[in-house]
């Protein structure tokens, strides 16, 4: 998982965390705890979170298989 790159995404498409966890159902804390590394992803949630950035195909294998 390349967060770094996430993060990067994340701010090109001018959203926030709020935003994001709001598309995967989280909290802003545990949002903010994945995006830190501190916890992991379940696939769903990257899945639903790559279509509210509108990742493509490419993107989201270099994002989260790195």
């Amino acid at each position: 998982m390349n967060l770094p790159k996430l993060k990067g995404i994340i701010r090109e498409r001018g959203k926030t965390y709020v935003q994001c966890a709001a598309a995967i159902d989280k909290s802003v804390a545990t949002f903010n705890s994945k995006m830190n590394g501190r916890s992991k992803f379940y696939i769903d949630e990257l899945d639903e979170l790559g279509n509210f950035l509108h990742m493509s195909e490419t993107e989201k294998q270099e994002t989260y298989l790195s």
